[in-house]
């Protein structure tokens, strides 16, 4: 497999990545206006984008606010 395959199967992910962290930072900045459930909002932008998927999903599984 040469670079130019490779790149073509790893951009998607990369857009989707990239989408999915924005999004959940949109959720926390803009739609929930400063209320979470565990940590202050400071740390959630932290964790979502130093923490990629994962900081996100986290984001969304228990940070979220049920308001």
């Amino acid at each position: 497999m040469d670079t130019q395959q490779l790149f073509t199967i790893i951009w998607p992910l990369l857009l989707l990545q990239l989408a999915f962290q924005a999004y959940a930072l949109y959720d926390l900045i803009v739609k929930k206006q400063k209320k979470t459930k565990n940590l202050s909002v400071v740390l959630w932008v932290l964790i979502i984008v130093f923490g990629e998927v994962v900081g996100a999903a986290l984001y969304f599984l228990v940070g979220r606010s049920e308001d």
